[in-house]
């Protein structure tokens, strides 16, 4: 396992988020996120969104290579009748040349600490079903499938399943 170091996201790390996030859209295939971000965006979605737990991030000598935010679900959110008001929803990105090294369990480690401390009962994790990668991950974790959202499309119009994860926390 690769060492790094996890901390709390800033505002100040948007612009480094931004470009990581920027570099796994190009590459494409393990994001349902198609377009480009900039800072701005980067703070509103995964650093201080509404209704954010937390945004954790992984360094390596200083080098940001990882991230993973937290955010209850909206009880505005079309489908919200099918969960509970104390589920929260997880994003996870890790740089490509970073992937397979621990950075992710790392970050999991943290965020679950601090679902936890939030009182959140579960957490769903939603992954574009030709995500092998993320899929692989989330099992390892411990999410088990409960749900395949089929021919969902991307902001482009590509028809894609996305398979919903989840993990319960509390008893």
């Amino acid at each position: 396992m690769t060492v790094c170091f996890i901390r709390d996201a800033t505002l100040e790390d948007a612009a480094a988020l931004t470009l990581l996030i920027n570099r796994i859209i190009l590459i494409g295939g393990t994001t349902a996120h198609l377009s480009h971000f900039d800072a701005e965006r980067m703070q509103d979605i995964y650093i201080k969104p509404t209704l954010g737990i937390s945004c954790v991030i992984a360094e390596i000598k200083g080098h940001i290579v990882g991230f993973q935010s937290l955010e209850w679900s909206d009880p505005e959110w079309a489908g919200a009748d099918r969960i509970g008001t104390d589920w929260a929803f997880i994003a996870s990105f890790v740089a490509p040349d970073n992937l397979g090294k621990g950075i992710g369990k790392r970050l999991f480690e943290h965020t679950k600490q601090r679902a936890l401390s939030a009182s959140v009962n579960t957490i769903d994790a939603t992954i574009r079903a030709d995500n092998e990668s993320g899929l692989r991950y989330y099992t390892r974790l411990g999410f088990i499938e409960y749900d395949r959202i089929s021919a969902s499309p991307l902001s482009d119009g590509t028809l894609i399943d996305r398979i919903r994860k989840k993990m319960h926390l509390l008893p």
